[in-house]
């Protein structure tokens, strides 16, 4: 979200990223032109837990060589710095916030983000069940938040001849069905449910291969499960992929097994890929899948429903293709690239401080 906000923003812009990490993000913004400052950072050190004196040293001395007009923060950690930065240089912080679970109950976190409700020129949160999270176990005030959800492009789809490469590369028979997700390996992802309802998927339709794209610490445990279960010839661990929209378009079914969700991208990439999806009805998933129409809900955590969604799309492939065009559509029309970055657009002209005009005496 963040490279495609960044590298679209057009004329009269300069964007520019400053990240603490260096990976996979520094590499996408550097390759659509955006410039990237790597801040210092040191976890460990004696401000561990309420921000970096040698990250916010390099973010002020950013923002004053580039003299910054906005600052846009994304999260917790470099939303606390930013309300520090933006106190102490006048430069307004807009704030974006994309999940709420993961933080709700620990104290330090919801003081920041109060703090950011009363300090920061805009809160923004990624969907209408972020935004009431936020104003109802957070405490920020519902007037502070606005709501600018996730957008994604809608590109053309690859070339047969691309997919038929693809699918050789993955080891993929012509007759098999394919269930994809994208996200990473960790616990809120659910990926342990879709795994542990493979095996009755498989049991209807013996031709299904899983594609499971994304790193993170349960690889190891997710695939150690496929082997307990004997079903790992169906599934293929793809890790980090620059590929994901290749990947999407070759998939009949795609999963969002989530517990805890703001805007998957996931989703909204494959819903605008025009592949029909088998979510859980967490945050603002229900805000985007219109079940029975452009997808299927289900209850998270709930491995069986999972496998009836997913055996129910594979089968029927009528209402598979349906789903997926009507999920098209509802992207194209409610969640692309160019929406969002209009609403962005809007908050930063509404900040930014207008040059005031010069009186010439004669």
């Amino acid at each position: 979200m963040m490279v495609r906000l960044a590298a679209r923003l057009g004329p009269g812009y300069r964007p520019e990223a400053a990240l603490i990490r260096d990976s996979w993000l520094r590499t996408a913004l550097q390759g659509r032109g955006v410039p990237v400052t790597m801040l210092r950072s040191k976890p460990g050190g004696p401000l561990a837990g309420f921000g970096d004196v040698l990250t916010l040293y390099d973010l002020l001395r950013l923002i004053q060589k580039r003299r910054v007009a906005i600052l846009h923060t994304h999260e917790f950690f470099m939303t606390m710095l930013g309300l520090l930065a933006s106190w102490l240089t006048g430069v307004p912080l807009v704030a974006t916030v994309h999940g709420k679970n993961y933080y709700a109950d620990r104290f330090r976190r919801r003081i920041v983000y109060r703090l950011a409700g009363r300090l920061a020129e805009q809160v923004v949160a990624v969907s209408e069940d972020v935004r009431s999270f936020l104003a109802e176990r957070v405490g920020i005030s519902p007037t502070m938040v606005r709501v600018v959800p996730n957008g994604v492009p809608i590109d053309e789809q690859p070339s047969g001849e691309k997919i038929s490469a693809l699918r050789r590369s993955l080891g993929l028979e012509p007759h098999s069905r394919v269930v994809g997700t994208v996200g990473s390996l960790y616990p809120v992802k659910g990926h342990k449910f879709l795994i542990d309802g493979a095996p009755h998927v498989i049991r209807r339709c013996p031709h299904v291969i899983f594609l499971i794209v994304g790193r993170g610490g349960l690889r190891e445990e997710l695939e150690g499960r496929v082997q307990q279960l004997g079903v790992a010839r169906h599934f293929r661990f793809l890790g980090h992929r620059e590929d994901v929209h290749d990947l999407l378009a070759l998939c009949d079914v795609f999963v969002l097994p989530s517990l805890s969700e703001g805007m998957p991208l996931s989703l909204l990439e494959a819903m605008g890929a025009g592949v029909p999806s088998v979510a859980t009805r967490v945050g603002g998933v229900s805000e985007v899948v219109d079940h029975g129409k452009t997808g299927l809900l289900v209850s998270p955590g709930d491995s069986q429903a999972l496998a009836e969604s997913i055996i129910k799309l594979l089968e029927d492939r009528t209402l598979a293709r349906q789903m997926g065009q009507y999920a098209r559509d509802v992207v194209a029309r409610r969640f692309s690239v160019s929406r969002m970055v209009d609403d962005y657009k809007e908050i930063y002209a509404r900040l930014i401080p207008k040059p005031q005009p010069v009186s010439v005496q004669k």
